[in-house]
């Protein structure tokens, strides 16, 4: 059974990430419940004044969004 969470953001956030989302197929209830899950198996956050990973690793947008899809089947099984 799904469940709906309220949440309150800045307009402005809200528009970039579902822009972003939509850039990479995917929809912002995507993201928000891929990062609920892996909040849940690291069982924390990462909070860090530098990213993780930086984008020019990556070759292409297909790259990102083929990573990204990726991690998503994890949390999917």
């Amino acid at each position: 059974m799904d469940t709906t969470i309220l949440i309150k953001t800045k307009k402005e956030l809200k528009v970039q990430a579902q822009d972003l989302a939509r850039e990479l197929g995917f929809s912002l209830t995507d993201i928000i419940n891929a990062s609920l899950r892996q909040f849940i198996v690291n069982q924390g956050i990462v909070i860090s004044k530098m990213p993780t990973e930086e984008l020019s690793l990556y070759v292409n947008k297909k790259d990102i969004i083929s990573s990204y899809k990726d991690s998503l089947k994890e949390f999917q099984r």
